[in-house]
């Protein structure tokens, strides 16, 4: 019970009685629950797209850098001091003649 007192201006109380009190309702907790979780993943969404954007920008930025010092590099092809290649090639002179005797033991 709710109950209210006043005083008029005639000099009279008035008392008023509610039986049943007028109270809103209770919040709806599942609109509460997912305004909160959507809000956090609509953040979260923003920050990895402006994380996104940025780590663009700077690639591209970084990339032009590469291909204009490619571009302004000018150098020749030089062989490494220090490397020798494993396959060497000798040439055998099959017309080996040595006291007038070929290769395989024969005279010419």
């Amino acid at each position: 019970m709710l109950f209210t007192y006043a005083e008029l201006p005639s000099g009279k109380s008035n008392l008023t009685v509610l039986r049943e009190p007028e109270c809103g309702t209770a919040p709806n907790v599942m609109t509460i629950l997912l305004a909160v979780v959507g809000s956090i993943l609509l953040i979260g969404f923003a920050l990895l797209g402006i994380w996104k954007l940025l780590v663009t920008i700077h690639d591209r930025r970084e990339f032009a850098k590469f291909q204009s010092e490619q571009s302004r590099a000018r150098y020749e092809m030089a062989s490494n001091p220090l490397y020798r290649k494993p396959i060497s090639t000798h040439s055998v002179d099959f017309t080996f003649n040595k006291f007038n005797k070929s290769y395989n033991g024969t005279v010419d």
